[in-house]
């Protein structure tokens, strides 16, 4: 059986894979990582007169190369999905996509593998730099595989919202900043709501004695990208514990979900796209009415 590759998404790399400016974007890009793993690795392979090379230094420089692939997908996929759909008004293409035989399904499916895509490809092209540290030693060559995992589930979970957001505009600029606003609530807004419900609630001091004063809100920070790259790395770099030990400063919780909270984390962020998901579609079924 021969497989049809999405047309949309098909047109969508055509167009990128002729735009000089991603091409640029992504050279930037290497050379930002080239700059900061060389730099790393040179301060971590340096050894001293007892010739003993410290492999500590290597998991923070594969610490650092993570942070910057992760701070990539909350960067970049708001960019691509913003300009999805409500660049098809801008161009005044809309009318045309609508009048083919293609169903808003397919429509929506892959306009938002576009922007996964891209961000992928940007991710994959990190990856020459941060397999050197599994070449070199000191981190267990399954993390890359994890890492991968993760950075895919947050270009999808991203994606779907801007997508969405892409659906509700008829102007790039606007989709954009409405994207950008909504990656910045989930990766800093969460904080900041379980912050001042923690400060707010203990300066009260109006919880029982034993309770701690942010449990349910502590729940919010399970759809927050960083916090899920976080507790991820910290379990790579074997802190575990003291992540464990820090939300529970925040809020009491069970301890399955502590443990887990990176498995669960991912696994309600890709529920939460699914449901972005068909809320686009209907939103685009509605144009069709």
């Amino acid at each position: 059986m021969k497989l049809k590759l999405n047309p949309i998404l098909r047109e969508e790399m055509k167009r990128y894979a002729g735009s000089r400016r991603f091409y640029a974007w992504l050279a930037a890009y290497e050379l930002l990582l080239l700059a900061v793993s060389g730099t790393g690795y040179g301060i971590a392979l340096r050894t001293g007169w007892n010739h003993v090379m410290d492999y500590s230094g290597i998991a923070y420089v594969y610490l650092v190369l993570a942070g910057i692939l992760g701070s990539t997908v909350l960067l970049l996929v708001p960019s691509f999905a913003a300009a999805s759909i409500a660049s098809e008004w801008e161009d005044r293409t809309m009318e045309l996509l609508m009048a083919s035989p293609l169903k808003p399904l397919r429509i929506v499916a892959g306009k938002m593998l576009s922007s996964i895509c891209l961000t992928l490809l940007f991710i994959v092209a990190g990856m020459p730099f941060l397999s050197l540290v599994f070449v070199i030693g000191g981190v267990e060559k399954r993390y890359l595989l994890e890492l991968l995992l993760v950075l895919a589930v947050e270009s999808v979970f991203t994606g779907s919202i801007g997508v969405y957001l892409s659906a509700l505009s008829r102007k790039t600029d606007t989709a954009g900043i409405r994207s950008y606003l909504a990656a910045m609530g989930a990766g800093i807004g969460t904080i900041l709501i379980v912050a001042v419900v923690y400060i707010l609630r203990k300066s009260s001091g109006g919880h029982p004695a034993g309770v701690s004063p942010v449990s349910a809100f502590v729940l919010l920070l399970l759809v927050n990208p960083l916090v899920t790259l976080a507790s991820l790395l910290m379990s790579h770099m074997g802190y575990t514990v003291k992540f464990e030990r820090l939300l529970n400063v925040l809020g009491t919780l069970p301890k399955g979900i502590l443990t887990h909270w990176c498995m669960i984390s991912v696994l309600l962020q890709l529920l939460l796209s699914a449901v972005f998901f068909v809320l686009t579609v209907r939103r685009l079924q509605h144009y069709y009415q």
